[in-house]
């Protein structure tokens, strides 16, 4: 009698596995809708701070230079790692943001910039 008390207790039934099972689908039914909204929000939020970073780091610059304009155009475009662009200092050659100003290149977006030195950023970041 005690032997077959014993066996029966070892394992779980196949109801109370298909009742974990059913709590589980509920739980992730009501979970994963609420999660997936915030999905993409990182990636925006990281696209605006880098935007920050990158005014930032063009003020610093133009304040550095003494310049009363940053470009004799309307406007500067920065290549994708910052290696070259225009700033008006009446001299040959390009300024750099990097490594300078910016600890690390930008890595999704690129930027322009006006007289002003009012940062931009280029369409589909």
């Amino acid at each position: 009698m005690q032997s077959e008390v014993n066996a029966r207790s070892r394992g779980f039934t196949l109801v109370e596995l298909l009742v974990v099972i059913g709590i589980i689908a509920a739980l992730a039914a009501v979970v994963i809708p609420n999660v997936s909204r915030f999905v993409g929000s990182g990636d925006a939020e990281a696209n605006n701070t880098e935007a920050q970073t990158v005014q930032a780091a063009v003020d610093l610059i133009i304040a550095d230079l003494g310049l009363v304009q940053a470009t004799t155009g309307a406007n500067a475009v920065a290549t994708n790692d910052f290696s070259a662009f225009d700033f008006d200092t009446g001299t040959a050659g390009a300024q750099t943001l990097f490594p300078q100003y910016l600890r690390q290149n930008p890595t999704k977006c690129s930027y322009t910039w006006d007289d002003l030195g009012q940062v931009t950023q280029a369409a589909g970041c």
